[in-house]
């Protein structure tokens, strides 16, 4: 291998190393500083995962709503038990399967999760006010060639 490609494979690396390091950080320090769950929304961060999956997804079923949290069948059963009794999702039986039951985000739940929406928002502007238009470009821009990245990586 030559230098160039030496240099280039480290930087590629360490590249990678600080994306990898760098995200879950700034997740963390976001949530942990001011947290946008409690108060009048009442939920858990897995709760307002669920409630976001749902929201693109009526009729989702138990185990594709496991499958897209990453939790088990059980973790996920749990979770859209207290969100029911909380009035935030409806379980709807499947005409076609009565073995299947179906879930779809409530009034009550679209409400939570728009409000959910609005405190992140508010927290994210917060959190971004000391940069300048063109910094704040520049992470949109960044952001952007990732998430192209991440579908790249999803279609043959």
């Amino acid at each position: 291998m030559r230098m160039k490609e030496i240099s280039e494979v480290r930087g590629r690396a360490d590249a990678v190393a600080e994306i990898l390091d760098a995200l879950p950080d700034i997740m963390r320090r976001l949530i942990e500083s001011h947290p946008i769950t409690g108060g009048e929304l009442e939920l858990t961060l897995a709760q307002v995962r669920a409630l976001g999956v749902l929201e693109g997804r009526a009729g989702c079923t138990m185990g594709e709503l496991a499958r897209r949290l990453g939790v088990s069948l059980s973790a996920a059963t749990g979770l859209v038990d207290r969100l029911a009794q909380h009035g935030r999702i409806e379980r709807i039986a499947d005409p076609e399967d009565r073995r299947v039951v179906r879930l779809r985000l409530s009034p009550t739940g679209r409400r939570a999760r728009d409000a959910f929406r609005r405190k992140k928002r508010r927290r994210m502007e917060t959190a971004l006010r000391g940069l300048s238009l063109e910094e704040l470009n520049r992470v949109a821009g960044s952001l952007a060639l990732l998430r192209k990245a991440l579908d790249a990586e999803k279609t043959p």
